[in-house]
C-alpha cells in the first residue's frame, strides 16, 4: 500500500481525541513588488487564483466588473478568481504595491471569500494590519541574488495557511456593510449548489483512492450532479460561474495532485500509478501528464530525486 493511501486509512479508535483530516491542494503562483509611474494601468484581465494586493504608497483606481473602487496607501484589495478587473496608479508621485497569486482546493474555504466578492480591507482596521503582516513577510523573503531554497519555500508556505486563516476569520467577522463587488457576483443557490458538487466530487475521488480495486475513472461528474436534483447543464454553468472552470477540469486537477504525489514515491512503478488513476495504458497517462506539466512521468520522477539529493547535500 503506498503512503498516501496509508494516510487515508488510519484506524479510527473511539476513545481517541483527533485533529480532522486535512487534505487540500495550494497554488501559489507568485508575487512581486514595484514602484509605478503615474497613469501606469493593467489592461483587463482574470486569474484563475486570488489575487491580494497591498498598496505600499500612493494610489490605485481598480475597475471590477465594471464598478470603480480606490485603493488607498495601506488598505489591501482582494479579488477572487474570475472577477474581471484593471488596475491603474492614479497618484501624482506613482505607486509602489505588492501583489500576490494563490489558489487552494478547499470548496468551504473558497466559497466563504467568493461571497465577500472583491474585498478592501481599509489602512489601519484590525484585519488590515494582521493581513499586512504576512505579505509583509512575504516581501522581506523576495530574493534577487540566489535561489530560493526548499527551506524558503516551506516558509512560504507556513505564511500562505496563515494568510488563509486570517482571511477566513476576516469573512466570519465582516459586517453587512462590507466594501465588495456585488455586480455578477454569484447567487446564494449557485454557491450552495458549486460547493457541493465540488466537495462530493473530491469526497468520490478519494473514496475510489481508498478502494482496492477500484480507478478513479468510475467517478461520474454528471452523475455526482444529478445525485443533488439539478440537470447536468445547470450544474457545469454553476460551477464554472463560482470556480472559473468545470467540474472535470476541478478533478482532472485532483488526479494531477495525487500523480505527482505517487510519482515522487520510488517504491511505486508508473505502470501501477497509471492504473489507479484510471488510465488503461502507461502510454495514455504519460501523454496527459506531459500535458498537465510540460514533462513525462518518468522525468518528473528523475527531476525530483535529483532535487532531493541536493537538498539533503545542502
Amino acid at each position: 500500500m503506498d503512503n498516501g493511501s496509508q494516510l487515508r486509512e488510519m484506524p479510527y479508535h473511539t476513545l481517541a481525541h483527533w485533529l480532522p483530516i486535512i487534505d487540500c491542494n495550494i497554488k501559489f503562483y507568485g508575487a512581486h513588488s514595484q514602484h509605478v509611474p503615474y497613469g501606469w494601468a493593467m489592461p483587463e484581465e482574470t486569474h484563475p487564483g486570488f489575487e491580494i494586493i497591498l498598496i505600499i504608497q500612493g494610489t490605485q483606481e481598480s475597475v471590477i466588473h465594471g464598478y470603480t473602487y480606490t485603493v488607498d496607501e495601506g488598505s489591501i484589495l482582494l479579488i477572487p478568481p474570475g472577477f474581471r478587473h484593471t488596475n491603474e496608479c492614479i497618484s501624482a508621485e506613482g505607486m509602489t504595491y505588492f501583489s500576490a497569486h494563490f489558489n487552494v482546493d478547499d470548496p468551504v474555504f473558497t466559497l466563504k471569500l467568493l461571497s465577500q466578492r472583491s474585498r478592501i480591507y481599509a489602512a489601519g482596521t484590525e484585519d488590515n494590519m494582521k493581513i499586512r503582516a504576512v505579505l509583509e513577510s512575504w516581501m522581506d523573503m523576495i530574493n534577487t541574488a540566489e535561489a530560493y531554497t526548499s527551506t524558503d519555500k516551506l516558509l512560504m508556505q507556513a505564511r500562505m495557511f496563515e494568510l488563509f486563516a486570517l482571511l477566513s476569520q476576516a469573512a466570519d467577522n465582516a459586517p453587512e456593510s462590507v466594501i465588495s463587488v456585488a455586480a455578477q457576483a454569484p447567487a446564494p443557490t449557485a454557491l450552495h449548489y458549486a460547493g457541493a458538487i465540488a466537495e462530493a466530487i473530491k469526497q468520490a475521488f478519494h473514496a475510489q483512492l481508498r478502494s482496492r480495486d477500484g480507478n478513479v475513472s468510475s467517478v461520474k461528474v454528471e452523475q455526482i450532479i444529478a445525485s443533488f436534483g439539478i440537470s447536468p447543464g445547470y450544474g457545469l454553468q454553476v460551477f464554472r460561474k463560482v470556480f472559473g472552470h468545470s467540474p472535470r477540469a476541478y478533478l482532472s486537477n485532483l488526479k494531477l495532485q495525487e500523480a505527482k504525489m505517487l510519482i515522487e514515491q520510488p517504491d511505486l512503478s508508473l505502470g501501477e500509478i497509471a492504473l489507479k488513476l484510471g488510465y488503461t495504458h502507461l502510454s495514455h497517462f504519460s501523454r496527459q501528464f506531459k500535458r498537465w506539466t510540460g514533462q513525462s512521468p518518468l522525468l518528473y520522477r528523475n527531476q525530483h530525486a535529483k532535487d532531493n539529493l541536493k537538498r539533503l547535500s545542502h
